[in-house]
């Protein structure tokens, strides 16, 4: 399955049974521009005009792919507090109600690990609201790859004071690939198998510059930074409050990748550290009765004040 594809199911999973609200109503999506190392960048605010006070500010990184996010932000958040205050930067050669079907030039010689890191952290330093921001008053909300990337930003910038996490484990890719293959999980075992992923590991490895050969939908630049690199070491080196969702059947990142933080943080109780799995839920959260991802993203307002939350998955 192309890996575009995969991640896209979560946007797919967690916004299939939304129905507007009222509420959601008084929302507004804001776009504007930024200027990142002298190139002009799209970025979108999400806040709601009427709120009586302005809430814990959300850095939100969405998954892989160039679909037209923006497009859907809004919908995660419609069970969300009134002070939702909300921040997605936009990635380089997205195009406005793409898709996602075909990237641009652009954006794949753009589609970069390293580079994606680097743009996160010079924003929070730009933007007019943000870069005014103290030390661990803002929090980072992953998706999908986006949740693989976001631990490094909190990382990397002493603003990022929370880290939440929604379709992503603890595993670095290329593990995660391997037990599908092992499970017998299409399209990893048939037609692929483990043979083919370590034969293309290799491959990549030896030839990690290339932008113009594909592995899963993206360029072996891409996959050089992406497939090896281990998230567990640096959350391991994290000292805010984390949460890590997943759904119990993940067709696109195994529970086992969710299950390596879960057992790694057991072992560390001091960590504010807590792992949220979804009973029967796909990579999106979701269940056909259930709209996790909203679920999960509702919770988060209490959670920024009480880091001692349970959250709930019905």
């Amino acid at each position: 399955m192309n890996i575009i594809l995969r991640h896209t199911l979560f946007l797919i999973a967690a916004s299939a049974s939304i129905i507007s609200s009222a509420s959601f109503a008084a929302t507004t999506l804001q776009e504007h521009r930024i200027k990142i190392d002298g190139q002009q960048r799209r970025y979108y605010h999400l806040s709601n005009p009427a709120a009586t006070q302005t809430g814990t500010p959300i850095f939100l990184i969405n998954g892989s792919g160039c679909d037209d996010f923006a497009t859907r932000l809004s919908r995660f958040f419609e069970r969300y507090g009134d002070d939702v205050n909300v921040y997605y930067l936009e990635k380089v050669g997205v195009q406005k109600s793409s898709s996602g079907d075909k990237c641009s030039t652009q954006f794949n010689a753009a589609d970069l690990f390293e580079k994606r890191r680097v743009d996160h952290v010079k924003f929070l330093e730009v933007e007019p609201t943000l870069r005014k921001m103290p030390a661990r008053s803002i929090a980072v909300l992953g998706f999908s790859e986006g949740g693989a990337f976001a631990p490094y930003l909190a990382r990397d910038s002493k603003k990022i004071g929370w880290l939440a996490t929604a379709g992503s484990g603890g595993l670095p890719q290329s593990e995660e690939f391997l037990i599908f293959a092992a499970r017998g999980v299409a399209p990893y075992a048939n037609p692929f198998s483990r043979d083919y992923f370590l034969h293309m590991y290799e491959e990549i490895k030896r030839d990690s510059k290339n932008l113009k050969k594909d592995f899963f939908g993206h360029t072996y630049a891409y996959w050089s930074a992406r497939l090896f690199t281990d998230p567990l070491k640096v959350y391991a080196s994290l000292d805010i409050p984390m949460v890590a969702a997943m759904g119990e059947k993940d067709e696109s990142v195994p529970i086992e990748s969710g299950h390596a933080l879960r057992d790694y943080f057991r072992q560390y109780p001091q960590k504010k550290f807590q792992f949220v799995e979804f009973p029967g839920a796909s990579h999106g959260l979701s269940t056909p009765d259930n709209n996790g991802a909203q679920l999960f993203i509702a919770q988060l307002a209490a959670w920024f004040k009480d880091e001692k939350i349970v959250f709930q998955t019905k």
